[in-house]
C-alpha cells in the first residue's frame, strides 16, 4: 500500500507547473495509457499528462496537449468520482478522478472546476 501526500505529488509535478496551474490525481483509463496512475496539470493553454509508476513515486511519461486542440470534451461527475473524456489527434483519452483526496486539499475540486469551463 502507498500513501498519497500533497508534498510528494507536488514534487513530481514541480517541473511542469506554471503560475495559475491546477493539478489532479487520477487513473488513466485509455487503451494508449502507459500506466494507470497519473497526474493532470492544467494551465491556461496546455494540459499536461504525467504518467506515474505503480507507487506514484516517479514520472514515467509526459504528454503536453494544447487546450485549443482538444475535441469532444466531456466531464461527468458521480457520487465519489468524475470522468474526464476528450479526443486529441484522433485518439480518445479518459481519466477517472476521485472528487476528493483528503491529503491533497481542494486541488481536485479546483481542477474539476477548470475542466467544467473547458466543456463546450
Amino acid at each position: 500500500m502507498f500513501i498519497l501526500t500533497k508534498k510528494g505529488l507536488q514534487h513530481l509535478a514541480d517541473p511542469y507547473i506554471t503560475d495559475g496551474s491546477v493539478m489532479a490525481y487520477g487513473n488513466w483509463q485509455s487503451f494508449n495509457a502507459p500506466a494507470s496512475r497519473c497526474l493532470l496539470v492544467l494551465d491556461d493553454s496546455h494540459l499536461q499528462i504525467l504518467s506515474l509508476n505503480l507507487f506514484s513515486t516517479k514520472v514515467l511519461y509526459t504528454q503536453t496537449i494544447p487546450l485549443a486542440e482538444l475535441e469532444a470534451i466531456q466531464l461527468k461527475q458521480y457520487v465519489a468520482t468524475a470522468t474526464f473524456h476528450f479526443a486529441y489527434a484522433k485518439q480518445g483519452y479518459r481519466f477517472q478522478l476521485p472528487l476528493a483526496i483528503l491529503p491533497l486539499g481542494n486541488g481536485q475540486a479546483a481542477f474539476l472546476t477548470r475542466c467544467q469551463a473547458l466543456v463546450r
